[in-house]
């Protein structure tokens, strides 16, 4: 099932932010954080995209009312009956 977008943009936020603690504490403890500060951009990134805008919840599954697909089936063809005109009548 899908989730409520609400929780979905709060779990998208939570990680976005352990993910930027995480990174910045690895910079601080390894690397050079006025060489590697770019870094950082990613959990930015992924704090946009936990914020931008939504749809609502989808149907639940097996609810296809007023669902458009937009297809046509394709007649079914029968293969010729090799007996058709040998049958005595």
């Amino acid at each position: 099932m899908g989730r409520d977008p609400r929780e979905t943009r709060t779990l998208g936020l939570w990680t976005a932010g352990w993910l930027a603690v995480l990174l910045l504490g690895g910079l601080l403890w390894l690397g050079d954080l006025s060489l590697q500060w770019p870094v950082l951009l990613v959990p930015l990134l992924w704090a946009l995209v936990a914020l931008r805008p939504r749809r609502g919840p989808a149907a639940p599954p097996g609810d296809f009312a007023g669902v458009r697909t937009d297809t046509v089936e394709r007649p079914a063809i029968r293969p010729p009956d090799p007996w058709e005109g040998r049958r005595s009548r």
